[in-house]
Formats: C-alpha cells, sequence, structure tokens
C-alpha cells in the first residue's frame, strides 16, 4: 500500500515538474509497470503462503538426513544443492533435492551427517523444508 501510495506520488510530482507531455507520459507508464510489477510479487507471496498453510495442516515434522550436498557458484551469487532422504511414517523414505541459500543449508554442505527439519505429507509426497 505504502508503495502504492508513494509511486503516486512520485507521478504527480513528475507530472507537475516536468512540464511536457511526452515526459508525463513515461512517468505514468513507468510508474504504473512497477505498480503490476509488486501487485505480481505480492500475489506470489501470498499463494506461497497459502500453499504452506495447506501443507502445515495435513503434513508432519520430521528430520530429514542429508545423503549430499554440494555448494554451487553462479555468476551472481552462491546456492547450496542438498540431497534429502525423508522418512514416512510407514517406514519408508524418499529422496529429494533442495536448492536455496539460506544459511543453514549453507552448513549442511559443510558438514557430513546431518539433518534439516522438513514438512511432508506422506500421502501426495509434498514437501517443503523449514528455515
Amino acid at each position: 500500500m505504502l508503495t502504492a501510495l508513494s509511486l503516486v506520488g512520485i507521478v504527480v510530482y513528475g507530472i507537475v515538474v516536468s512540464g511536457s507531455w511526452w515526459l508525463s507520459l513515461i512517468i505514468v507508464v513507468g510508474s504504473g509497470l512497477a505498480v503490476l510489477i509488486v501487485l505480481g510479487m505480492m500475489a506470489s507471496v501470498a499463494d506461497d503462503a497459502r500453499k504452506t498453510a495447506a501443507l502445515e495442516a495435513v503434513g508432519t515434522r520430521v528430520q530429514a538426513g542429508v545423503v549430499a550436498a554440494e555448494q554451487v557458484e553462479t555468476a551472481d551469487d552462491v546456492v547450496y544443492e542438498i540431497v534429502l532422504r525423508i522418512p514416512l511414517p510407514d517406514d519408508a523414505a524418499f529422496d529429494v533435492e533442495h536448492r536455496c541459500s539460506h544459511y543453514p543449508c549453507a552448513a549442511a554442505t559443510r558438514q557430513s551427517a546431518t539433518t534439516r527439519p522438513v514438512i511432508v505429507d506422506p500421502t501426495t509426497r509434498v514437501w517443503a523444508v523449514i528455515h
């Protein structure tokens, strides 16, 4: 909300100060794009929160064993690829690959026998690492 109000203020200020119609049009279009981007980001975050809440409602928290871990350096940043073995209530387990840049996952790449907390839905095998 504050972002949208700030953008409106910038647009009004730009129109008043610029004095030319084409510069005002560029400011309006640019501000409109910024508002659309912010709205898209907000919708994505809300959708992720809904999915996480649904998983927590039906899932169980377990400790997944770290099978393999590797630090991967890209051009922009460093990420960590971790293979986790997630146990299920019926004594079965399945392996998944988790990729992120959070500190606890980075620590898993430096220690050999470690675990990471996860939430798993045993029926659908949907999972999420708890950071």
